[in-house]
């Protein structure tokens, strides 16, 4: 069996690997973003289209309302935890694959209005996410607590918005209230809780690779339970070396293979990913056809597996949802 190799030089290509596939995005939204407004409608027109000549499609996205996390002219987010979650889950009521993770606003807000959610809308609500930045609230600040407890209690995995912070030079500043270390330590004081770090660490080449450090080390220690996604991640480099390095890494660790812990997401439909994008209107697209290229290059046997993982079937696992079999 043929695998990857640290030089990231690619190797022979299994011919037969199947690049057809249902995909789950894992990092989706809708709602306000700068000067553009997205609505349900306007994600799930985008994602009706087959990708890639028909071979793909998006099965489900896991999508969180911006009303409720980007900041308005106060300050203070557009729309507080229970009205803007509330007109979300509305609208997913009726909508399969719409998978809805609701907004937290620790400092703003109060635990007590993400339980009121989810006691009415159990099944519904797949998770809880959280941006630390828009926020201005490290991580790893106390009052996260109650929210992961509310995660816990209700058996919920937490998405976080993570970034590493750089300077002009691309040389690290720490302790960025979105920083990969703040998250692990709130997910080591909830280590059954699954906990996805949204982006890889966000913010460049370094910052990946602190996110992918971040990752194996909770592996490796046993003492939490984080996860990845792929928003963003070496989203314009077709040959993908930061994916390429994680899933070598995981497929790898010490306690076995652990690419389970990888999801495909992407922010759509902010920045390149999303069809107002004009002037990069296939960028979505070639994001995934590249991210399997770089898989099927560098995994030969293991290729097939991985995409399914990766795309689909990992996803579907942490939400614990009995969709139906991949066809």
């Amino acid at each position: 069996m043929q695998i990857y190799n640290s030089s990231f030089g690619k190797i022979n290509s299994n011919p037969k690997i199947n690049f057809k596939g249902k995909i789950i995005d894992s990092h989706v939204h809708c709602g306000k973003w700068t000067n553009d407004l997205f609505s349900t409608k306007d994600v799930l027109d985008f994602f009706n289209r087959k990708f890639n000549g028909g071979k793909d499609s998006i099965d489900r996205v896991i999508i969180s309302n911006l009303d409720c996390i980007i900041n308005g002219k106060n300050k203070r987010p557009y729309m507080d935890e229970l009205s803007g979650n509330l007109k979300l889950l509305k609208k997913c009521i009726n909508n399969e694959r719409l998978v809805p993770f609701v907004v937290c606003q620790p400092g703003y807000g109060s635990a007590d209005n993400i339980e009121i959610l989810l006691k009415k809308y159990p099944s519904l609500i797949r998770g809880l996410k959280f941006h630390p930045a828009c926020l201005d609230l490290p991580a790893n600040d106390a009052k996260y607590i109650p929210y992961m407890s509310l995660a816990e209690k209700y058996n919920k995995p937490c998405l976080f918005h993570s970034e590493v912070i750089t300077d002009s030079n691309n040389n690290f500043v720490r302790g960025g209230v979105s920083d990969p270390e703040f998250i692990y330590e709130m997910a080591r004081q909830f280590p059954n809780v699954p906990v996805i770090l949204g982006h890889m660490g966000l913010g460049g080449a370094k910052a990946h690779e602190v996110g992918i450090e971040t990752l194996i080390n909770s592996i490796e220690r046993d003492d939490a339970k984080l996860y990845a996604d792929l928003a963003w991640v070496d989203w314009d480099n077709p040959t993908k070396p930061h994916i390429v390095e994680v899933v070598d890494k995981l497929l790898h660790s010490s306690k076995g293979d652990k690419t389970e812990r990888l999801l495909f997401g992407t922010d759509a439909p902010l920045g390149v990913f999303g069809e107002r994008a004009l002037k990069q209107k296939d960028a979505y697209e070639n994001n995934i056809k590249n991210i399997k290229q770089a898989i099927k290059d560098n995994f030969g046997d293991e290729a097939n597996k991985l995409i399914s993982r990766i795309f689909y079937r990992n996803s579907k696992k942490l939400l614990n949802q009995n969709f139906e079999k991949m066809a």
